[in-house]
């Protein structure tokens, strides 16, 4: 007997044949095309390849700027002027700076010492600068702690204008701040009391 007609899968047995309906089978979602399989593996390998040539660029970049820079050393006259510290720190009015630190604290040598070792590093920084050499601006965070009455405040303030006087701080304005002034007191308050500072 013929399958009545209309029926979804005609059988010259009778009845419907086997369908797949998915089955009851706890790993079928592991089971997927091959083309697909095949798809992602070619935009992974093509990933990995873009990613190589990227790093590759990167590193040839890397390569001619140290031989540009290599080459433009080479090439610098032996008797470039550069100046010397000490003109750099008169110029900039950072040897005043540094005299008015030892007129208003007496003693404290290793502090005194400290900001000078600073400037000078700031000042070699400048003149790299003007030999054309690529420089980083180097770390300029700084924290004064001690009794009170031992010039902290007078060291911040000379630092300050020392730093705005080289170019290194748009102000030279030091920001006093105490525990007070910044930590709040009700949640939420902290952050926009140390934003104000």
């Amino acid at each position: 007997p013929a399958a009545p007609a209309g029926s979804g899968n005609p059988s010259p047995f009778g009845g419907k044949s086997l369908e797949y309906t998915g089955g009851s089978d706890p790993n079928n979602k592991n089971y997927s095309k091959l083309s697909e399989k095949l798809n992602e593996a070619d935009i992974e390998r093509r990933k990995i390849k873009e990613e190589a040539e990227r790093r590759e660029r990167a590193a040839e970049i890397r390569r001619e700027e140290r031989m540009a820079k290599i080459k433009y050393m080479q090439e610098m006259p032996e008797n470039q002027p550069a100046g010397t510290v000490d003109e750099f720190m008169f110029k900039e009015g950072v040897q005043d700076q540094l005299d008015k630190l030892d007129h208003d604290l007496v003693g404290l040598l290793a502090v005194k010492k400290r900001v000078k070792e600073i400037a000078a590093l700031l000042v070699l920084d400048k003149m790299r600068r003007k030999l054309g050499f690529e420089t980083s601006v180097p770390s300029l965070h700084m924290s004064f702690t001690g009794a009170p009455g031992t010039g902290k405040t007078t060291v911040a303030v000379r630092m300050g204008q020392i730093l705005a006087k080289m170019g290194y701080a748009r102000r030279g304005h030091v920001v006093l701040a105490t525990r007070d002034d910044l930590v709040g007191q009700y949640v939420g308050h902290t952050a926009p009391k140390t934003k104000e500072m």
